[in-house]
């Protein structure tokens, strides 16, 4: 099967020790920040703590809406508001990067393209690769969280949990197709993830601020994290319509990516 999928099995085999190590340092800051949740939870004055934090502070660590006291709480503030999507951002949107406006700098899609393969079919298969790590990364967040919740006590939903991993493994396959996409229009490793980290910086702080600052009221819905990590999804439940509009959006991103790389004279 995969011989018919050369770019994405060549990418795998390229990436699939960092994916390695990128899985297992995450699995172990997740294992610290459980492990950690029965001394934090008897903590004298923790509510005190937390009602004295500035709601522009909380937000800005995508820790509003919700308490710490309770365990999905705590996980949800110190892990799914900040610090889980920027490692999946990180990864993935290299991953984006390095696709073709990587390959290009280091002077390998020229050789990549001599062979029988469509233009379109490279990037699609670069969008499965980065799709595959990010779902990767999504399970082994799972997983993780299933083995730690009843050790540590955290007392997280399942369905709760699936849904906020749902929500930040799109919106990583989301940006880094934009990364992918990006590079592949202009032939540049550096401008895509320049392009897609500001993007992702500007849209993070219009999602956080949007309840504290009024004209970001609007821009929010533009943000792909609002649809991503909106509304605590580990404690209240993701809202699974905002699903489908990363998943358009990753289509609509893709669909223009593949023309523009169509028609692109790769020899300027």
């Amino acid at each position: 099967m995969l011989r018919r999928w050369p770019v994405f099995a060549q990418g795998l085999r390229d990436r699939r020790r960092s994916l390695v190590w990128w899985s297992l340092g995450v699995t172990l800051y997740m294992a610290f920040i459980a492990a950690s949740w029965p001394s934090i939870r008897s903590a004298p004055g923790l509510a005190d703590l937390e009602s004295q934090m500035p709601e522009s502070i909380m937000a800005l660590m995508g820790a509003s809406g919700f308490s710490f006291s309770t365990g999905a709480g705590y996980v949800s503030g110190e892990l799914f508001g900040f610090m889980i999507p920027i490692f999946a951002l990180i990864l993935v949107i290299g991953t984006g990067g390095a696709a073709i406006g990587g390959a290009e700098e280091r002077g390998l899609l020229d050789l990549l393209l001599s062979h029988p393969l469509s233009r379109s079919r490279v990037l699609l298969q670069s969008a499965a690769l980065l799709a595959f790590e990010a779902v990767v990364f999504g399970t082994v967040i799972v997983i993780s969280l299933l083995v730690a919740s009843p050790i540590s006590d955290l007392g997280i939903d399942v369905t709760n949990l699936i849904g906020a991993v749902t929500g930040i493994v799109l919106l990583s396959i989301s940006l880094g197709s934009l990364a992918l996409v990006i590079g592949a229009a202009t032939g540049s490793r550096g401008i895509a993830l320049a392009v897609t980290g500001s993007f992702a910086a500007v849209t993070y702080l219009a999602s956080s601020l949007s309840e504290l600052v009024s004209f970001l009221g609007t821009a929010k819905w533009l943000s792909p994290f609002w649809y991503s990590t909106s509304g605590a999804p580990l404690v209240n439940g993701y809202t699974w319509w905002h699903g489908l509009v990363l998943a358009g959006s990753t289509a609509v991103i893709l669909a223009i990516g593949t023309v523009l790389f169509e028609r692109r004279d790769l020899a300027t």
